[in-house]
């Protein structure tokens, strides 16, 4: 049988890819190459954990199956990178038809070598973490930068290019592809022994709402919910999305452990605005003892909450008014004013007289003091007539003011 040597190591890459504007591409510690926003998924995993999750260990020289499934109907492209940085296209091979052809149906577990293959996959040199990455798009992908059959006898498409070459290719390679049209994923192995701690532990990273942006030690590495692998130690975890503050948390990442990283995130409080106005017109308005403008006043911001508005006036009372402002919301504060009245001090020299304003009668002189007190006056100018019996009739224009007292002297002589 014939017998396929694989060549996969991992190499940690922390730098971001350049994107173009229409799309977001992300370098993992674990994955190389993601796409935070799929609208499909793809799973690789190997024999000894069909899970994907774990870490299992190959001796070199020992069989290893490799498998993969995909959530709808896509190309799917396998690679493994050896630690010297050698590339491996693994899917599509010139093995036979099963490897020739790459399309592979949705929700169908496809491994690697096929059933009844001639030939087999093995381990070998060098020792250390390995990887087999996955990728799955909705059309194909012209991988010749990535892995070249060499000559028409090679069954293999190989590459120099690195680890670090292989990822900037790849990001070349789906880039022009829609956000929704490829996915990635990767399966790690143990080339020999383990070592005693694993090089990488995973964050669950969810929140609530979910979708806000995660960056870890300030790295963009997606949206929530996810799973993001990172080596061991201590790291800052900071998620972000419109309309709510931004959080972080300092985490402990562990050794070949999931530490789940919740985040609640507390809607931000957006100003809304409010408009005074007042009837009459030009009234100064006041909140919190801040002047806002004259009315009507164009929009104030405020923060939500309740306030108090005071509108003042000369000549007119001054009032005051609740009102609420909801988050990011406009409203309208109107409030009617009252004109403030006068007062005429009236004082003669005839107890008992009568006394007239604008024509009504408004009471009589208190004998003795000769004094009435006439509140509540239209202010501007008023008529006031006193008329008394045996006496000549007083007549007179008073000119009275809002808000204050006018005293008016007057003196009947006998006819």
């Amino acid at each position: 049988m014939h017998r396929v040597r694989l060549l996969i190591t991992l190499t940690l890459l922390l730098a971001a890819l350049a994107t173009a504007s229409a799309q977001r591409i992300v370098i993992s510690p674990q994955a190389i190459v993601v796409n935070p926003l799929p609208d499909f998924d793809v799973e690789v995993f190997v024999d000894r954990d069909t899970t994907g999750r774990g870490t299992p260990s190959y001796g070199i020289g020992e069989s290893i199956e490799i498998g993969v499934r995909v959530s709808e109907d896509a190309y799917v492209y396998l690679f493994s990178i050896s630690a010297g940085g050698e590339v491996v296209q693994i899917l599509p091979n010139r093995f036979d038809d099963a490897g020739r052809d790459n399309f592979v149906r949705a929700n169908r577990t496809v491994y690697f070598p096929p059933p009844g293959a001639r030939y087999e996959f093995g381990v070998q040199a060098p020792t250390g973490l390995a990887k087999v990455i996955a990728v799955a798009a909705k059309r194909e992908l012209d991988t010749r930068t990535l892995a070249r059959f060499q000559t028409e006898r090679d069954f293999q498409a190989t590459s120099n290019i690195g680890e670090e070459g292989f990822a900037r290719a790849l990001s070349i390679v789906v880039r022009p592809l829609p956000q929704d049209e490829w996915v990635t994923s990767t399966a790690l192995y143990y080339v020999g022994r383990a070592p005693a701690q694993a090089a990488y532990g995973t964050l669950d990273i969810s929140s609530t709402p979910r979708d806000a942006e995660v960056f870890v030690n300030g790295q963009f590495a997606g949206f929530t919910p996810l799973r993001w692998g990172e080596r061991p130690g201590n790291v800052t975890v900071e998620v972000q999305r419109d309309g709510y503050q931004t959080t972080s948390q300092r985490v402990q990442v562990r050794p070949n452990t999931t530490t789940p990283v919740r985040f609640d995130l507390r809607p931000v409080a957006r100003e809304g605005t409010v408009t005074f106005t007042s009837e009459p017109r030009g009234a100064e308005v006041f909140v919190g003892g801040r002047n806002v403008g004259r009315t009507p006043t164009g929009p104030v911001a405020f923060a939500p909450g309740d306030f108090t508005a005071t509108f003042e006036l000369p000549g007119y009372q001054t009032e005051t008014t609740r009102f609420t402002v909801r988050d990011g919301r406009s409203t309208t504060v109107n409030q009617r004013l009252v004109a403030q009245r006068a007062t005429l001090d009236v004082v003669g020299n005839v107890g008992g007289a009568r006394v007239f304003v604008n024509g009504s009668e408004v009471g009589r002189l208190a004998s003795g003091s000769g004094r009435l007190l006439v509140e509540d006056v239209q202010p501007g100018n008023v008529e006031l007539v006193v008329i008394a019996p045996g006496y000549n009739t007083f007549l007179t224009t008073v000119r009275v003011e809002a808000g204050r007292v006018t005293s008016q002297r007057i003196s009947q002589s006998r006819r």
